[in-house]
């Protein structure tokens, strides 16, 4: 009885033993992939349609405009007074900043900005499921106007018969990716993954400012489209909006241990950015790398 017991207790470690060694074959041979629920965070450079930096430049027609601040009895004559100071316009051709004239208008871009995000993903069966991901972005739009001098260059000194003038304008957007996602086998190592949906996004008007003679004057419509006065009474505006669209998004992923991955992608979006006078659906699009965890 006791040999038997034995050849039962013997034949059941080797049973426990060939079936461990089949289990590590088995996870050998089948790669890992996520599941349930992951958690990442992105970094990357975005890339703006620069049809929405028009909104900074000042032009009449625009919620924000030069001249509403150059022709104010509030800003004119302190703007009129510190370029006659450093010899940048002749009084006697311009006597008070009435006469200052714009002889060429800024074309404002926008500068590459980097993207900050964080994501949710969700795998409801192997290598597929859905997404949710935030990113942030602040955008900055550059240019440059012409103001006339008033006088020919002959009779300035050194100087030109226009004077260059820097604007600027910043804004932060918030995007919100609503969507699904394929994950496709490569090897062992790496997978191609898309994804795709619906985008949210959120735009905010931070500042419009010109520099003109090394001062700085903001032209953000604070006065309800009105010329500033003394007296009047300013107030704070909102400028910004809900805009919406889509995108895809393809991408490659490298698997690391311990349930990590590092993606490498391009986002493409199609959407509408609501900031005023620009509510078109233009092209967008953001390069970025993305860490992601699935041991929670």
């Amino acid at each position: 009885m006791q040999k038997i017991v034995s050849s039962f207790f013997i034949l059941f470690l080797c049973l426990l033993f060939t079936n461990n060694i089949i289990a590590q074959k088995r996870a050998k041979a089948e790669p890992f992939d996520f599941v349930g629920l992951s958690v990442s965070i992105d970094a990357g450079c975005a890339i703006p349609n620069q049809s929405t930096a028009a909104f900074y430049n000042g032009t009449n027609g625009n919620q924000n405009t030069i001249e509403r601040i150059l022709h104010s009895q509030m800003f004119g004559q302190n703007i009129w007074t510190n370029l006659v100071n450093q010899g940048l316009i002749s009084p006697s051709a311009i006597t008070d900043y009435t006469g200052l004239q714009i002889v060429e208008q800024a074309n404002t871009e926008y500068t590459m900005a980097l993207q900050l995000g964080l994501g949710l993903r969700y795998d409801f069966v192997k290598r597929f499921g859905m997404i949710a991901r935030f990113d942030h972005i602040k955008l900055t739009a550059k240019g440059m106007f012409n103001l006339s001098s008033g006088a020919p260059t002959s009779i300035l000194s050194n100087k030109n018969q226009y004077i260059p003038c820097g604007i600027y304008g910043t804004e932060s957007r918030t995007y919100i990716d609503l969507g699904l996602f394929k994950s496709f086998f490569v090897n062992d190592s790496w997978r191609f993954v898309l994804d795709f949906g619906l985008n949210l996004n959120s735009t905010k008007v931070l500042s419009n400012d010109i520099e003109i003679g090394g001062k700085e004057y903001s032209i953000l419509d604070v006065w309800g489209g009105n010329s500033p006065t003394y007296g009047m009474q300013s107030y704070g505006y909102y400028q910004s909006g809900i805009g919406y669209g889509f995108f895809i998004t393809p991408c490659v992923e490298y698997v690391l241990p311990n349930a990590m991955g590092i993606d490498f992608g391009l986002s493409l979006y199609y959407i509408k950015v609501n900031i005023p006078g620009y509510e078109e659906f233009k092209p967008h699009c953001n390069l970025f790398v993305r860490f992601l965890t699935n041991k929670l």
